[in-house]
């Protein structure tokens, strides 16, 4: 939790009293999420990336996945992208809009249980799609290959975020 205080004197958000003495506000923002969310971002980063460099790998050298179907082109290439836009962006994006929203309405989030189940739902959501991906689990729609109960998971989360 951070706390800033903006008010000195000369500065348009100090207010006066009778006395003359200048009232200072604060405000207390909930950082904790947004820590959070950076972190998330760097992992996924890393993996996406490193899923990326194995998909490349194996375009050059398709006989690295070693016969196995998990490791095929075809599996990973929807992983690496997902990891990418889910994944990476994803939660850069929200680490992005809960420090910037706390700040621009100069409040702290209305709820952090809220935040939190938005987080941790998020990474579930991640995490199983990089086990679906791989066991070939998907719609077979490009950028929409989560099955459905996934795609209704996501739809759950956004819905908590909202609020």
């Amino acid at each position: 939790m951070s706390e800033m205080v903006i008010g000195e004197t000369g500065h348009p958000a100090a207010r006066g009293t009778k006395t003359g003495a200048v009232v200072l506000e604060s405000f207390s923002y909930d950082d904790q999420i947004v820590r959070m969310f950076a972190t998330a971002t760097l992992i996924w980063g890393i993996v996406a990336f490193l899923v990326g460099l194995i998909v490349a790998v194996l375009l050059v050298l398709p006989w690295a996945s070693f016969g196995l179907p998990y490791l095929s082109f075809g599996r990973l290439r929807p992983l690496h992208t997902n990891a990418a836009i889910f994944a990476f962006a994803g939660n850069a994006i929200f680490a992005a809009v809960y420090y910037s929203t706390q700040r621009l309405c100069k409040a702290r989030m209305w709820s952090d249980f809220l935040s939190a189940i938005h987080f941790w739902g998020w990474q579930l959501i991640i995490v199983s799609a990089a086990l679906t991906l791989p066991l070939g689990i998907t719609q077979s729609k490009e950028y929409a290959e989560l099955e459905w109960p996934l795609a209704l998971a996501i739809a759950v989360v956004w819905v908590v975020f909202g609020l």
